[in-house]
């Protein structure tokens, strides 16, 4: 169940994670420490997303003791691709997005990870992937030797795990068919859309999108150059389809509008 998927494997370059340009800082492993602390399970605002949302009390109890919360900042990396594979994470607050580099120091994002959402892929003991905080980030880790352990023991973690995984193939799927058959006006569309929902703001017809990453991701995100995202939101915005009060909001003038353009409907 924690083994790589290998539909994103087999669509992925492997490749060092220092790459020219795109390299981030790094936590050393005396700082990453400081920002480890134990997990407050009974406080914590991701619990009800969470893959242990539906253990018991005692169940509860039991995990506590064996996982903790760490602290990644801004650009920092919770792994990197071809570490060894410990832990199995869930963002508690923030933003973290998975990406890999091509030997050329291109860069492909697979992925936005926010609150009560799983990472850590592996394949044979190693991550497949960076992950790295676009802004400042809680994560709750636990390890993978006890985490298998108690999918034995806990049925409704097991359950919540595969759920977890099957959004998961779903979202690749969906991210998949954008990447090769969507045009730029609809890949931003999709996104916005699908930023909206994850938001918990899809149903309204006027919805503000906060945008934790730059630009820069979401062209990584999308397969486009960060000037095809700035021209194509200008244009969205010149349509009357959005309002862009700053680089980290947008604004969804019309949901209905924006999602019959995401699936190519002029």
């Amino acid at each position: 169940m924690l083994e790589s998927l290998d539909a994103r494997i087999s669509s992925l370059a492997k490749s060092k994670s220092q790459a020219n340009g795109h390299k981030q800082s790094e936590t050393t492993p005396k700082a990453e420490r400081k920002n480890i602390s134990e997990a407050p399970c009974s406080t914590c605002s991701a619990h009800a997303q969470a893959i242990c949302a539906d253990l018991k009390d005692q169940e509860m109890d039991e995990i506590a003791r064996n996982i903790r919360t760490r602290l990644v900042q801004t650009g920092q990396s919770v792994y990197r691709e071809y570490e060894e594979a410990k832990y199995l994470y869930t963002v508690v607050t923030g933003e973290i997005r998975l990406a890999n580099l091509l030997d050329d120091g291109r860069r492909q994002v697979t992925s936005f990870k926010t609150a009560g959402e799983v990472l850590g892929e592996q394949k044979n003991g190693y991550y497949q992937s960076d992950a790295e905080a676009v802004c400042d980030t809680v994560v709750c880790q636990i390890p993978i030797k006890i985490l298998e352990k108690y999918l034995q023991e806990m049925p409704a973690m097991q359950t919540a795990l595969t759920a977890k995984v099957l959004s998961e193939i779903h979202e690749l799927r969906h991210h998949a068919i954008l990447l090769g058959r969507k045009t730029p006006i609809e890949k931003i569309a999709t996104f916005l859309v699908d930023r909206a929902e994850k938001l918990g703001g899809k149903d309204s017809v006027e919805v503000e999108v906060m945008l934790t990453m730059g630009r820069n991701d979401i062209a990584d995100f999308l397969g486009l150059t960060i000037e095809t995202v700035s021209r194509t939101i200008t244009k969205m915005k010149n349509l009357g389809l959005l309002e862009v009060p700053s680089n980290h909001s947008i604004i969804i003038k019309d949901m209905a509008e924006l999602e019959n353009l995401a699936e190519g409907e002029k």
